[in-house]
């Protein structure tokens, strides 16, 4: 068999002898029919525009249902892991339709483009190719001959890459973010019940109480030597509410304002201490705490001292240093208390919205020792309880002496009120700065004798909320907002229209060019192949594809380099109609000139 060539033999000769190109070895001369116009039937079929609104509402439709679907969940609750992946996978679903959809509008209008190209300028085969090739392979930009005449064809190209990036960006708008709800309910909480004395005393003889009890006691020493409230477990890691009750806690005022407001005296004159009755108040608190009655102005060696008679009802005597000014009375009182309690992450903060003093423990020791025995309405034993605990606590005296020493009525007296924050207080602390001792002011809470120790009872009384033994009868119903992460859809509604906006304007650029090509074309093209075949029939190309006719790739170089272009051509047997034909030998539809 002998071997293809890609002319018939009666140009072989000259071709192989000229080295010319296959476009100069047909006919020179073109019949002149080839001027007279479109030879064949143009038909406009309804088809095409039909399938581009279609392709235009289909990626509206699917545009806006994601942005609506998407705009339904924002700031709703993510019931479960499967509804959070069906949810993204519906938004999902729509960006890849809405892609199929634009890149379906690009494809249409590229296709009217590359015949537009085709009519107006006459190209190599090769280049042809890449102008078929490139809305599905991106290596044919490559190609120096559509990069030099095919810029608005590579935008098309260009831009049916770039909207794919749809299905990435839309469907990441919806996120899920975790933030804090909250829900208000009746719930059961601790609190206090000072009714309830169980454990909080020993007894002697017919029920007579001897002293603080254990659990009470460990209590009160984890308060004073901590210096706060002690932590309780929160009912839910994150909740707010509010609580009201009452407890013990002392008023302390100075000597000289707590006389002026008492109209009567606060203990029983004819069993005050041996000796001469004390006949007023004052005569009483110096009585008991004598050096507070020395006007000197250098130290007496006492730094603090303390009493607590048991003829008194209820009250502490002090006198810190040797400023007279520093003679406080605190008084036990029956209180009121509005709490409004926090937790956060299960840490509690307590704020005080309210603390009122009602009416003071105006009983006296006598009373206090049989409390246990009396009703509730007479005395009760908690707040006894409450008194000799602040007693055995604050009643003692600290002296130094020249030479910088400490002593103490007692040492192991004093060491429960060394752990306390009552020597830092300045009043204290003032006598004992020349020899460094209490040297931490911060230490003292509100910078005031008085008011730390208000605050030390306010603190034992709100820390009985945690006492072990009532944990049973110390509970109330409050309403309770609880605070808890939640996780919710978060839509980004400006990335995802911006995006889709975007998408629309360069799709519906090019389908404004494609129709301008459809325009200009005076009829819809497309590349099936019963539109190659119709225009390719042409007697040149008939020779020029001679012994290629399974269409291998790539291209021989001599092949490729064959300019094509398409217009009014003439077969074998002189008929004029509109097709491919090699450069040269045809004239342009609508009369255009031809280039090269």
């Amino acid at each position: 068999m002998a071997p293809s060539t890609p002319f018939p033999a009666k140009h072989q000769d000259s071709y192989r002898g000229s080295k010319r190109s296959p476009s100069h070895i047909l006919t020179s001369e073109i019949d002149p029919r080839l001027h007279q116009g479109p030879l064949s039937e143009k038909r406009f079929s309804i088809q095409a525009p039909l399938i581009v609104c279609l392709l235009v509402a289909a990626a509206f439709g699917f545009a806006i249902g994601h942005h609506f679907w998407y705009r339904s969940l924002d700031s709703t609750v993510v019931q479960s892991s499967d509804e959070q992946s069906w949810s993204i996978r519906l938004g999902t679903a729509c960006a890849v339709l809405t892609k199929a959809s634009l890149v379906g509008l690009i494809g249409i209008a590229a296709v009217q483009q590359i015949w537009l190209m085709l009519r107006m300028k006459a190209m190599t085969l090769g280049g042809i190719d890449g102008m078929f090739a490139i809305m599905h392979e991106p290596t044919a930009i490559f190609n120096r001959e559509l990069l030099a005449h095919g810029k608005v064809l590579i935008l098309f190209a260009a831009v049916s890459w770039v909207i794919p990036l749809l299905t990435i960006v839309t469907p990441a708008t919806l996120s899920i973010r975790s933030v804090m709800s909250s829900s208000t309910n009746l719930a059961p909480v601790r609190t206090v019940n000072f009714t309830n004395s169980e454990e909080w005393a020993t007894a002697e003889g017919a029920g007579m109480i001897r002293g603080p009890g254990t659990a009470i006691s460990r209590l009160f020493t984890e308060v004073y030597a901590s210096r706060r409230i002690i932590p309780q477990d929160p009912p839910s890691p994150n909740a707010t509410y509010e609580l009201d009750f009452w407890g013990p806690s002392y008023k302390c005022e100075d000597i000289n304002d707590f006389i002026k407001t008492r109209n009567k005296p606060t203990w029983n004159i004819s069993d005050s201490y041996p000796g001469s009755p004390y006949k007023t108040f004052r005569d009483a608190f110096f009585g008991e705490l004598p050096d507070a009655s020395k006007k000197s102005s250098k130290p007496s060696g006492i730094l603090y001292q303390a009493a607590a008679p048991s003829y008194m009802n209820n009250v502490l005597l002090l006198h810190a240093g040797w400023d007279s000014g520093s003679s406080i009375v605190c008084q036990l009182y029956n209180t009121s208390y509005t709490l409004s309690i926090s937790f956060i992450n299960g840490d509690r903060s307590i704020i005080p919205l309210a603390i009122r003093y009602l009416e003071p423990a105006a009983w006296d020791h006598s009373a206090g020792r049989f409390s246990g025995l009396s009703g509730p309405d007479t005395v009760l034993p908690t707040f006894y309880v409450t008194h000799l605990l602040f007693s055995s606590l604050m009643v003692n005296i600290i002296r130094i002496g020249v030479s910088c020493s400490l002593s103490f009525d007692g040492e192991a007296k004093t060491i429960p009120l060394l752990q306390s924050s009552l020597p830092f207080c300045p009043e204290v602390a003032r006598g004992a700065s020349v020899c460094a001792y209490f040297q931490n002011p911060s230490a003292c809470r509100n910078q005031s004798l008085s008011r730390a120790i208000e605050d030390l009872s306010r603190n034992f009384t709100i820390s009985t909320m945690g006492y072990e033994f009532w944990e049973g009868s110390a509970m109330t119903t409050v309403p309770m907002t609880i605070t808890f992460p939640q996780n919710q859809y978060s839509y980004q509604q400006s990335t995802l229209l911006i995006t889709y906006g975007g998408g629309f304007a360069v799709a519906f650029l090019c389908l404004a060019l494609g129709a301008f090509a459809v325009k200009r074309n005076g009829l819809i093209s497309s590349t099936a192949f019963s539109t190659i075949m119709l225009t390719t029939r042409n007697p040149d190309l008939d020779d020029l594809a001679a012994g290629r006719w399974l269409g291998s790739t790539p291209l021989s170089n001599d092949i490729a380099k064959v300019r094509l272009r398409f217009g009014h051509v003439r077969d074998r047997d002189g008929d004029v109609h509109a097709g491919f034909g090699l450069d040269g030998t045809l004239v342009p539809i609508g009369g255009a000139r031809s280039a090269n």
